[in-house]
């Protein structure tokens, strides 16, 4: 093999594939991030049972898959989607992600026929900038990350940004916290699922024929 043709590793490189404390520092991280959504899951759970006389049956679905990967733009990650309900015709999901390097973010996704009921509810946006949500502005629902291009902060949003929104097929909302606050992460991941209850409650009450 010529030279040109070696695959060298930079002196950075050369220094992390000998060393294996890093690998399994960052298996130790992954478990922990999977425990704490694990313990998410039961409290979103109980959270749904206690208010379950109020909200549409779809939002009572069993379920709660805790998914892992490694490759979303590079990085490792997982998702919890609970409750959640994917088919063809709808979408009514809240998804609680954890990102390496980046966060961890709660999101509310819905699509399908309860599009045209909640584009005739206002009370949504003054709502969701109460509660401090950012709102998706892109073409693609399934993107995550918090940039200018995707989501922004729903209390700038502009009347051209809003009928941009309420031409598209779906409608997401999501907020995260730092991973430098991880301690802190349960709890405001908990009140954000209270916060999307409520919304839920309010706009879509169980006797209601269009409700998902």
């Amino acid at each position: 093999m010529n030279d040109e043709a070696k695959i060298h590793l930079s002196p950075q490189e050369m220094e992390l594939v000998n060393n294996s404390e890093w690998i399994f520092t960052k298996q130790a991280i992954m478990h922990k991030a999977h425990l704490l959504l694990g313990e998410l899951h039961h409290e979103y759970r109980k959270i749904v049972e206690e208010e379950k006389q109020f909200l549409p049956d779809h939002f009572q679905k069993p379920g709660g898959k805790i998914s892992k990967g490694e490759n979303y733009l590079g990085l490792p990650f997982l998702i919890l989607d609970y409750p959640a309900v994917f088919s063809k015709e709808n979408i009514l999901a809240v998804r609680t992600m954890f990102w390496w390097a980046n966060f961890f973010s709660i999101s509310l996704h819905f699509s399908g026929k309860v599009l045209p009921k909640f584009r005739d509810t206002p009370q949504w946006l003054s709502f969701f900038k109460q509660k401090g949500f950012y709102i998706s502005v892109s073409e693609n629902e399934w993107q995550h990350e918090f940039g200018a291009s995707n989501f922004i902060d729903i209390k700038k949003i502009n009347e051209e940004q809003l009928q941009n929104i309420f031409k598209r097929n779906f409608f997401k909302v999501a907020k995260k916290i730092e991973l430098n606050q991880w301690n802190e992460a349960p709890e405001f991941l908990e009140k954000s699922f209270k916060e999307i209850v409520q919304f839920i409650k309010i706009s879509f009450p169980p006797n209601d024929e269009k409700a998902l």
